[in-house]
């Protein structure tokens, strides 16, 4: 026995001496002396790196993308950031880092071939010479397609998405696509949102071209096929009460927006548990909402969509959060925070926009709005 625990600690030894050796050698160097220039790796909270790149001068060319210092830990490279002074980056430096988008520093004056990876977004003050190879996009403050602006700390490419909601109360109540519409602008996304509501409304009548809303869901789709996403709300027990008669409208509008709509997606809006309706069911106001989520999950997956999760996020406020009354004084439609916590939601899952670099609180203080948003990116992600 004493043997054999000898063996193990000389074994565990030599394994220790050995990585002790690595990081002498450089093979864990995080930080690097280009001239004039540092570059280091700092954290980004998400198990990766950002690599910074700090001073005055120039990046210098690398024969290949593999000869760059942090090309061993390229793959974990989320964020390059550059700092004025820069005045150059050379030819394969961050060939291999997938950084999503990248601000070229207005003292850079030149990017070389394969300066940065092909899928990363590059954003300039001004004209920057490059390859004709190399994209390079322009800063503009005001919505313009193909010029980027900030949103948030992340440079993005200005674009509008036009929205259509279709639902009952649940969606009418408070305007949740008008403050869907105010918390994207103010996150800096170009939306422009059209909606089709009315009480108490099921899929199967707006999915019918003869009832009278179904009629103006018609005149929605046939007046333009430039919806990116349309967003379908059932009436609030039907997916439970009535499950194939929900994901049968659901498909019915599908099949109509495809037939109308270049390249548009469809959500279904996930909604939430309420007293009566749990009460009646004997079960608990969460356990309801998990019942109906489930019913929205299947329904997804069978039509090859998405959820939006605004009944996990009202759960999620309700249990955890309860100062904030999520409910009108019916105990069933959404109060306004309750509609501007499903709106969070939305704008999470269909712009792929972080509420909470939105500025937009609407009537709410600042920490309740600041929990809603919490909720609705968690509920999204």
């Amino acid at each position: 026995m004493k043997k054999a625990t000898l063996i193990l600690l000389t074994v565990m030894i030599a394994a220790l001496t050995a990585a002790i050796a690595l990081v002498a050698c450089g093979k864990e160097q995080t930080s690097w002396k280009l001239g004039s220039v540092r570059a280091y790796f700092s954290d980004n909270g998400r198990y990766g790196y950002v690599l910074n790149l700090e001073g005055e001068g120039e990046i210098p060319d690398y024969s290949s993308e593999k000869d760059a210092p942090w090309y061993y830990r390229s793959g974990r490279i989320t964020d390059i950031k550059l700092s004025e002074g820069i005045t150059k980056i050379g030819a394969n430096a961050f060939k291999d880092c997938k950084a999503k988008s990248v601000v070229i520093p207005r003292s850079a004056a030149s990017i070389g071939e394969n300066g940065f990876h092909a899928d990363t977004l590059i954003c300039a003050y001004g004209e920057v010479a490059a390859p004709q190879t190399v994209k390079v996009y322009l800063y503009s403050e005001t919505p313009a397609e193909g010029f980027w602006h900030f949103k948030g700390d992340t440079a993005s490419l200005w674009t509008t998405t036009r929205v259509l909601f279709i639902g009952n109360s649940f969606t009418y109540y408070s305007d949740v696509p008008k403050l869907f519409e105010e918390i994207a602008t103010a996150a800096g996304d170009g939306v422009i949102v059209d909606s089709v509501t009315q009480g108490s409304w099921t899929l199967t009548k707006f999915a019918d071209p003869n009832d009278e809303h179904g009629k103006r869901v018609e005149e929605k789709l046939t007046s333009t096929d430039g919806y990116d996403a349309v967003v379908l709300q059932e009436q609030s027990t039907r997916p439970l009460t009535n499950y194939s008669a929900f994901l049968s409208a659901a498909k019915t509008l599908q099949s109509r927006i495809k037939a109308t709509q270049k390249n548009c997606r469809v959500y279904l809006y996930s909604t939430w548990g309420y007293k009566e309706e749990a009460e009646a069911r004997k079960i608990t106001i969460p356990e309801m909402e998990a019942q109906l989520r489930t019913a929205y999950e299947n329904a997804a997956s069978s039509m090859g969509v998405s959820v939006c999760y605004v009944g996990k996020a009202f759960s999620s406020v309700y249990t955890e959060n309860k100062e904030i009354n999520l409910y009108h004084e019916d105990e069933k439609h959404p109060s306004y925070a309750g509609a501007f916590l499903s709106a969070c939601v939305h704008v999470a899952t269909i712009l792929d926009t972080d509420p909470r670099i939105s500025p937009y609180i609407g009537g709410l203080d600042a920490a309740t709005a600041n929990v809603l948003k919490t909720a609705a990116y968690n509920a999204a992600h």
